[in-house]
C-alpha cells in the first residue's frame, strides 16, 4: 500500500481531507502525552476543529480562516507589504496541547 496525495482544489480530491487528518496528527496530538479516554478525546478533537476553523489561517484560502471564509464572517487581512504588526491582536491558549493561537480581531 502506497499513500499519495490528491490535487489540490480539484473536484472529487481527498487532499483537504488528508491535510486536516495530517495536522490533527502531528501538529495537535502528538503533544499530547496521554489520552485519558474518549471524553478527553472529544475535547481534544473540539478544541482541534475549533483551532484549525476560526484561529488557523489557511494558504488556499489567501490567509483567511475556514470560519471566515465558508460562514461569511468578515475578517481583517493585512496587506502583503504590510510592515508593522498590528497592536489589537486576539489570543487563544489552547492549553491542553500547549498551542497559542493568534488573529486579527473579526470586522463587525
Amino acid at each position: 500500500m502506497q499513500h499519495r496525495f490528491g490535487a489540490l482544489g480539484r473536484h472529487g480530491s481527498i487532499s483537504v481531507t488528508e491535510r486536516v487528518i495530517r495536522t490533527l496528527k502531528q501538529k495537535w496530538l502528538r503533544r499530547v502525552a496521554l489520552i485519558r479516554g474518549m471524553d478527553h478525546l472529544a475535547q481534544l478533537l473540539d478544541d482541534f476543529a475549533t483551532y484549525y476553523n476560526e484561529w488557523r489561517p489557511h494558504m488556499r484560502l489567501e490567509g483567511a480562516t475556514p470560519d471566515s471564509a465558508w460562514c461569511g464572517r468578515p475578517w481583517m487581512a493585512p496587506g502583503r507589504s504590510h510592515k508593522e504588526v498590528p497592536v489589537h491582536i486576539e489570543q487563544r491558549l489552547f492549553s491542553e496541547v500547549h498551542v497559542t493561537a493568534y488573529r486579527l480581531p473579526r470586522v463587525t
